[in-house]
């Protein structure tokens, strides 16, 4: 008996490809993020180049307007050169030291001579009320050119300090007070501040003396009269009329007690008398009243 023979077909499996599809997106995507960092460079190095061009191209009208502001004194020279340097950075450029060093150039040499020499004189006009003799000009720029004075402002206050300055004009507060309080300072034969000052008296500031007053009293005011003196020497005579006046006023008002106190006395003494003579009448009335016998 023969067998039955049976062939088999084993199905057939579609190949996966899911991986290699994977790898192929995941390279298409890498491929195309590396093209846009790469256009992102070239857009940024197209950017920089622009902006550095345009920074190169302004450069020039930017030194020569620093420059011009320079001279016309709205910016000083720190302001000048870090104008410069700020710009250099923005724009990625090389340090302009030449430029930076044509500036200083131009303030030191040209520039800060003429208007230190405008400072000076200013001063001395606005502080001392004249202008600077050639010695005091060429004394105080050296001192600018050895960096004593930093700034007019030093130089200024120099000039407040000194002995001109004192001279002519009272500068503390207590020389304008006594001006006030005692009138100007007089000055000796060279013109200079004698630091005393006259008070002028006047016979109003005291009551008149009665007649016999000094007698009573044994007391004798001083004869005031106009008083030049320091101002501590001119208080202490304000006090003295001050308290001349008060001796007066008081022993003004003592007589006048003094009198009522008389007249009172009096009046009391002759009340004493009339009231004696009354109750004298009275007993002598009495005694003839009582000698009748009724």
């Amino acid at each position: 008996m023969g067998g039955t023979k049976v062939n088999y077909t084993p199905p057939v499996i579609p190949k996966d490809d899911t991986f290699e599809k994977y790898l192929a997106y995941q390279q298409k995507k890498e491929e195309s993020a590396a093209a846009q960092v790469a256009a992102e460079k070239a857009e940024q190095k197209a950017a920089d180049e622009a902006r550095k061009l345009a920074g190169a191209t302004g450069y020039a009208g930017l030194r020569k307007g620093i420059e011009g502001q320079l001279r016309q004194g709205l910016i000083d020279y720190g302001e000048a050169t870090q104008q410069l340097r700020d710009y250099s950075t923005k724009y990625d450029m090389t340090p302009p030291e030449t430029d930076v060093s044509q500036l200083t150039d131009i303030y030191t040499k040209e520039l800060l001579p003429g208007r230190r020499a405008t400072g000076i004189g200013a001063a001395y006009e606005e502080i001392l009320g004249r202008q600077a003799t050639a010695e005091e000009q060429s004394k105080a720029m050296e001192r600018f050119n050895q960096g004593y004075y930093t700034s007019n402002e030093d130089l200024r206050n120099s000039l407040y300090k000194g002995q001109e300055y004192n001279d002519k004009f009272n500068s503390s507060y207590l020389d304008n007070y006594y001006d006030t309080m005692f009138g100007k300072q007089t000055t000796d034969a060279a013109g200079k501040k004698t630091g005393q000052r006259t008070f002028k008296f006047s016979s109003n500031l005291l009551p008149q003396m009665a007649e016999g007053t000094e007698k009573r009293t044994g007391v004798v005011t001083p004869q005031f009269s106009d008083f030049t003196g320091t101002p501590s020497e001119i208080e202490e005579q304000q006090q003295n009329v001050r308290d001349s006046r008060q001796f007066l006023y008081s022993a003004g008002l003592t007589n006048l007690q003094g009198e009522i106190d008389k007249e009172t006395q009096k009046l009391k003494n002759e009340g004493s008398k009339e009231l004696a003579k009354v109750q004298s009448q009275g007993s002598i009335y009495n005694s003839l009243v009582g000698s009748f016998n009724f």
